[in-house]
């Protein structure tokens, strides 16, 4: 069974389904957001809406929507400053993103701008359980009852309730058929310990290629991905979002992969793995889907984009029957985006809830209605390329399930390794007539991680797991053309499908693409840049002697056309609030000399990018960090040094209210006591807070700092990426934390 969202009148979502039909296609500069300034939109006449007083009498306490009149802003001057606050704080590669979506111009807008914190605390302060908080939709998901209801429908600022809709996700249509993996010779499953947990995963090195596929390489033939992988496209550099039921990251498939951030939506916190309260199963379904996109499982199974970097969202409680979860996947959409995900793949599908008042009817998938396909479409304006399953509701005509009504993502059917379409894959057009699926993948007999088992594989069906084989696609032509817009990239995976010349509106679309073609020879055109390459020497987080004549080496690279490249190498000392630029240099060479010595006790890092004759860069695929330091006869160039400090991680991390900061003076101070500075800088390297000045703490007492979340005026921050860093004698400590709103 598979569930849609609830139908939210247009008007009762201030704003969004509004963005949907008025903001610019991409490729068109977006329209000046101060020009639409309302100072409030109404009350609803029954602020409590009859479908949510209807919810509330069957279930007692239920999960509601509250959306709010306005973020608190009073006028056309509030209302501009807020906008141009929200928009200094959009990280600078979600910047970028809409930069590129935007023809070189990005504009900050309403969605930008954070839910008013004492709108939030107002409905809290009712006695409601606070679930998630939406900026998009300025509004908040809430559990409570009736007479909580009536509470919070009388706080002057709320606008409207109602109830949340229930989901499910796309399930495997079969049961599973276990495979015996392929294992290397003294292979031995360990459970993973993360490489990048001290460093942004941009700094780790990529996967090698795996040298054999096993039983999942038909379906990536199926798409051309191995070949386009051997071209030297695997994803890198590019962020991609899983949106499941929870992951396993211990897997031979999953434990070497990237990871840039994940977090719990069910139970608000930062890890996505089973934990208490999970059933055993939970994680299952997420960690298959995860592995047929990016698993690195060699001669057993790999995904079209190894080398990409993940974001992990459980948004599925599994627990029930009915879970309750459309606010879970918003929730994990907005933190995807500031972030700056690239590519989200989503096997989730809304359609049919437990109430017949509450069911979306056919008419209501027309790209317009549904709150989470509005949200995918919005997903799509900022730059976000969503890939998301059909549903296995076929084989009749027009069995789709929202999101995958949405006019601009890539709604995925299967087939099977034959190219025949699925019985079950759901089917097109939309309400409005609209063809779907927009392509077609492997999702019969598709080889995925079994979780809990390290090596355990199983062929398994559905649209879930044709869909991250498109999303897993989606990245590698991202990577291969980071200048092209989301319709540009749909469009070329489209155009070079194999029925791209009798694409059809309720079956196959236009067929399963062909990245290989996509990248090279969709009738886009325009430049392909030199093939992504890897650095060599200095190692990444290797000591390096502080000694003049630093050599730098890194794997040559070729322009697809042919033209000669040259490679620009970059050097910078590390520091905060930002990096200087030590040296730079080009040459026609893979290998370059720093003429001057490194400092003593620095931190540098270094990356290389290659251009074809037209100027057209390719940075290498990772950017590699180094400490240098006198390094003695005895001493190990590898080893450390004795720390003055430690500076643990905040918890929790993700934040979304208050964070501790725990540290500790080391002995290696030098004395009993000693002066420390803790400050808190965001992605740009701009302060935004001190938490202490050359406060006294004594040598190894833990410490703990707590920040609320505000910068220096008191102001609450925005979702993103932060660094906190701590001084103690003239050294610094630093870590990252991830901020969610």
């Amino acid at each position: 069974m598979h569930r849609n969202s609830l139908r939210i009148p247009r008007i009762l979502v201030f704003g969004l389904a509004l963005a949907c039909s008025a903001l610019p296609s991409a490729g068109q500069a977006a329209p000046d957001p101060h020009a639409s300034y309302s100072p409030s939109a109404p009350r609803a006449a029954q602020v409590v809406s009859a479908r949510a007083a209807g919810r509330l009498a069957l279930e007692g306490r239920s999960a509601l929507w509250v959306f709010f009149t306005d973020k608190s802003e009073t006028d056309q001057r509030s209302f501009a400053a807020a906008v141009r606050d929200a928009g200094s704080r959009v990280a600078d590669r979600a910047r970028a993103r809409r930069v590129r979506e935007g023809e070189g111009l990005f504009v900050a807008d309403y969605y930008d701008v954070p839910v008013a914190a004492r709108y939030v605390d107002g409905v809290g302060s009712t006695g409601a359980t606070i679930r998630q908080v939406s900026r998009w939709l300025n509004a908040v998901s809430v559990e409570a009852d009736r007479a909580t209801a009536d509470r919070i429908a009388a706080l002057p600022f709320v606008r409207v309730i109602e109830p949340i809709a229930y989901s499910k996700r796309v399930e495997s249509y079969r049961s599973v058929t276990p495979l015996l993996p392929v294992e290397l010779p003294g292979q031995e499953p360990k459970a993973s310990v993360s490489p990048r947990a001290e460093s942004s995963p941009f700094l780790a090195p990529t996967l090698d290629p795996p040298g054999g596929y096993g039983t999942s390489l038909a379906q990536l033939n199926g798409i051309n991905a191995k070949a386009a992988q051997d071209s030297g496209y695997t994803g890198a550099g590019v962020i991609v979002a899983m949106f499941d039921t929870g992951f396993d990251k211990t897997h031979f498939a999953t434990k070497d992969l990237k990871r840039l951030a994940e977090y719990d939506f069910v139970f608000h916190d930062a890890e996505t793995s089973n934990q208490a309260g999970d059933l055993s199963y939970a994680w299952g379904h997420g960690t298959g889907t995860w592995a047929v996109l990016g698993g690195h499982f060699i001669y057993n199974l790999v995904g079209p984009a190894y080398n990409a970097t993940f974001l992990l969202a459980k948004t599925e409680d599994v627990r029930s029957e009915t879970p309750i979860e459309e606010d879970n996947w918003l929730a994990a959409v907005e933190w995807a985006d500031s972030l700056g995900v690239d590519v989200i793949s989503s096997s989730l599908a809304y359609m049919t809830f437990d109430s017949p008042s509450d069911n979306l009817k056919f008419s209501d998938l027309d790209g317009r209605t549904a709150l989470v396909t509005n949200a995918a479409v919005l997903a799509h304006r900022r730059g976000i390329i969503v890939a998301n399953a059909m549903a296995n509701t076929g084989p009749f005509d027009s069995t789709l399930n929202a999101p995958a009504d949405a006019d601009s993502i890539l709604s995925v059917g299967a087939v099977d390794s034959g190219n025949l379409i699925a019985a079950f894959s759901s089917r097109g057009p939309t309400s409005d007539g609209r063809g779907k699926p927009e392509i077609v993948a492997q999702g019969v007999n598709t080889t995925w991680a079994t979780a809990g088992t390290e090596v355990g594989l199983a062929l398994t069906n559905g649209t879930s797991l044709a869909t991250p084989l498109i999303g897993g696609a989606a990245a590698q032509v991202r990577e291969a053309h980071p200048e092209w817009t989301v319709s540009q990239v749909r469009y070329a995976l489209k155009i070079t499908a194999d029925k791209h010349l009798t694409p059809d509106s309720t079956t196959y679309g236009w067929g399963r693409p062909d990245v290989v073609k996509a990248i090279y020879t969709s009738p886009l055109g325009g430049p392909v840049f030199p093939k992504p390459f890897d650095l060599l020497l200095p190692v990444n987080n290797r000591l390096v002697p502080a000694l003049p004549n630093t050599v730098f080496k890194w794997r040559a690279t070729r322009d697809p056309n042919g033209d000669p490249v040259t490679y620009q190498l970059t050097l910078n000392k590390v520091k905060l609030p930002a990096d200087s630029l030590v040296y730079t240099v080009t040459t026609t060479d893979t290998t370059a000399t720093y003429p001057g010595t490194l400092g003593l006790n620095d931190v540098y890092e270094w990356f290389v990018a290659a251009k074809d004759p037209a100027n057209h860069a390719r940075e290498c695929r990772s950017r590699f960090r180094f400490p240098s330091r006198i390094v003695t006869a005895v001493e190990d160039a590898g080893a450390p040094s004795a720390p003055q400090a430690v500076l643990y991680q905040n918890r929790p991390n993700p934040v979304q209210g208050t964070a501790q900061i725990p540290f500790m003076v080391g002995s290696g101070a030098g004395s009993g006591v000693a002066s420390v500075t803790l400050r808190i800088f965001d992605s740009s390297g701009r302060l935004v807070r001190t938490l202490a000045q050359n406060e006294t703490r004594t040598a190894s007492v833990m410490s703990v700092k707590v920040w609320d979340g505000t910068d220096e005026k008191g102001h609450r921050v925005g979702s993103g990426i932060y660094y906190y860093r701590l001084t103690v004698a003239g050294k610094n400590y630093s870590r990252r934390m991830v901020v969610i709103r």
